[in-house]
């Protein structure tokens, strides 16, 4: 019995890592496209996960609306459906924190040889 609860810890380890692995590896390559030169690179990754999420959505909600029997239903509904939203928030947010950081380094440099 006790193999059994040894061997669920290590598969729900193992998979835990490797969604990290992916997860950490997805915020990688939107941080390598967002610092590219060209601005569109980098909103390439946000564009794919928001179509997904729109298309369904409105159908989640509306069911899940349909059949909430009070207000506290209705919000959290509300409120899990904008956690769906959650990864293209935060591809957007990796992309203009990225972003900032270029025209910032950009106008030192622009600064930089003004002094000169």
């Amino acid at each position: 019995m006790a193999t059994f609860d040894t061997m669920a810890i290590v598969v729900i380890a193992v998979n835990l890592c490797l969604w990290l692995a992916i997860l950490v590896g997805i915020v990688a390559l939107q941080v390598f496209l967002s610092r590219r030169k060209a601005w569109w690179p980098g909103l390439v990754m946000p564009a794919c996960t928001l179509p997904g999420v729109l298309l369904v959505l409105p159908n989640v909600l509306f069911n899940a609306l349909s059949q909430a029997e009070n207000a506290g239903q209705a919000l959290l509904v509300v409120l899990g459906s904008a956690l769906c939203l959650l990864p293209t928030l935060v591809l957007l947010a990796v992309y203009f924190l990225c972003r900032r950081s270029q025209k910032h380094k950009k106008q030192l440099d622009k600064m930089n040889i003004q002094d000169l």
